[in-house]
């Protein structure tokens, strides 16, 4: 009675036959890919190492000499003064500007949901912050703002309310508060656009079967239309939050930091130490901490993504 032959060499060579049909197939496409690819990758991580590399040196200009210093430069950054200031004020800002956009553009959401009448140019008008350029729409905040020119201290004294006029953009106690503002008006037309496309994807059933349990409007929002946005909730959430971090233009043209660094975030002070105080270490010092904070953020955002295409698919 003869044996049967190994099965190793058979599956050796269905795996090569795999392989092989694979790069017949997509071979071509990564080809024609991988030139941006490479010029993708060095565009990121030239400039990435470099960053790495100053954060622990000492660089001299004009030459940009590099001395190698170790953590120096981070010891640096929490010995600041302004440090705990400004990761005050960057806190504040991404906590404040997340709770406005998200709670926001959740209440358009679901107006437009709701296909009121009248409401199809509306959308037009929503969409118009996020579509016009941050650098526009911050110029126009400014002049809105202005204390003695500016359309909301003129209006409020027009209605009699000249009391609470103020110099928005010059007081440290509401300076924050108001490029919060400016910064929440460019970004709700965003996370509107994302939970009303989930919103539409809820199939109009569940709400019928409760309607027909006696559930309420709030009884249909709080057990329909919340759990099945909640993908969606933690996806925008966490984009906001790294875009919140990553901000610059808005405060740079509104405040520029200021007054008395009422309004100097994380993002700014990278710029102001690295192009005011020439301090290209300390200014790569504090863009590595940024930078694994976006990281982090990442982190959670790729887990939640899988999370939800994992429950998607079951």
């Amino acid at each position: 009675m003869t044996s049967a032959p190994p099965l190793a060499p058979i599956d050796g060579v269905r795996k090569r036959s795999r392989r092989n049909r694979y790069l017949r197939h997509w071979g071509s496409a990564y080809l024609l890919v991988l030139p941006a690819f490479v010029l993708l990758v060095v565009m990121m991580a030239v400039p990435v190492g470099q960053t790495f590399v100053f954060s622990m040196s000492k660089v001299t200009l004009p030459a940009l000499d590099v001395i190698y210093i170790g953590f120096e430069n981070f010891m640096r950054v929490f010995t600041d003064r302004d440090t705990l200031t400004v990761l005050r004020n960057t806190v504040v800002w991404v906590l404040a500007s997340l709770v406005l956009r998200v709670g926001l553009g959740l209440i358009a959401a679901l107006i437009f949901n709701a296909r009121v009448p009248g409401t199809m140019w509306l959308r037009v008008l929503v969409v118009l912050p996020w579509a016009i350029p941050s650098v526009v729409g911050a110029n126009l905040w400014v002049w809105l703002m202005q204390p003695d020119v500016g359309l909301i201290n003129n209006t409020l004294r027009a209605w009699g309310l000249g009391g609470l006029a103020q110099n928005w953009l010059s007081d440290p106690n509401i300076a924050l508060f108001s490029v919060i503002i400016a910064y929440t008006w460019s970004g709700v037309p965003f996370v509107m656009l994302m939970l009303l496309a989930g919103m539409q994807g809820i199939p109009k059933e569940y709400y019928e079967a409760s309607t027909m349990d006696g559930a309420n409007a709030w009884q249909s929002f709080r057990y329909i239309t919340v759990p099945s946005l909640r993908g969606v909730l933690v996806v925008v959430t966490i984009l906001e939050i790294v875009h919140a971090i990553n901000s610059f233009d808005t405060v740079m043209i509104m405040t520029a930091g200021g007054p008395a660094n009422a309004t100097l975030l994380w993002g700014l002070d990278i710029y102001r130490v690295g192009f005011g105080e020439f301090d290209f270490g300390g200014a790569a010092a504090r863009s590595v901490l940024l930078f694994l904070a976006g990281l982090i953020a990442f982190i959670f955002y790729a887990t939640a993504s899988r999370r939800q295409a994992a429950r998607s698919n079951r």
